[in-house]
């Protein structure tokens, strides 16, 4: 059974800009609020590894990057980092036979979108949802029921619905969420009329 931990609520932002070359490290973290800055030196690390170290060094602190947004990069690829940043997934330009085309890819917990170096990343970001429900057929599944239940519920219940969602791309454990959440839930609905009187 999947034990949700608090640092699996602890969504944050993730704005990830290119540094200078006389920063100390390849990879400068900044804390502003609940969102992190982080400055990567190009002639050390590309953007993708700075992305994952910096996505599995806040895991280590207890914190859970929901959103990474690229200052100061091509359009194309902010929007396909931010999309693959929202399911929970690194991205990976690959060289060489083995990817032909974008595919999701999983290692243990964590999954990435694996993209071969000089693919139109337009194109990139439109096949995403599929590849997307291709490798993770049960999460994009409760996905879509979730965002079906967001748009029935007329807003009601957003801030629990994205709860709920984050913590089925955190865990990769639906069945395992509900299991956790529904006692928690049972126990904030108001007392009936009946058992009030």
């Amino acid at each position: 059974m999947t034990v949700i931990s608090l640092s699996q609520l602890n969504d944050v932002t993730v704005r990830i800009r290119l540094g200078t070359a006389i920063q100390d490290k390849p990879i400068m973290v900044g804390r502003d609020g609940d969102r992190f800055t982080v400055a990567y030196d190009l002639e050390r690390v590309s953007l993708d590894g700075a992305a994952m170290l910096s996505r599995s060094w806040l895991r280590t602190m207890g914190y859970t990057v929901a959103e990474i947004i690229l200052e100061d990069h091509d359009p194309d690829l902010t929007a396909l980092y931010r999309s693959c940043s929202k399911l929970r997934m690194n991205i990976e330009h690959t060289e060489g036979p083995l990817i032909t085309e974008p595919v999701v890819k999983g290692r243990g917990e964590d999954w990435s979108y694996m993209v071969p170096k000089g693919w139109d990343l337009s194109d990139a970001l439109d096949r995403l949802p599929t590849a997307f429900a291709t490798a993770r057929p049960n999460i994009a599944r409760n996905l879509r029921r979730i965002e079906q239940a967001r748009r029935e519920s007329g807003g009601k219940i957003d801030q629990a619905l994205a709860v709920t969602a984050s913590l089925i791309l955190e865990t990769g454990d639906p069945e395992g969420v509900y299991d956790e959440l529904a006692p928690l839930l049972a126990r904030t609905q108001p007392e009936s009329d009946e058992s009030a009187a």
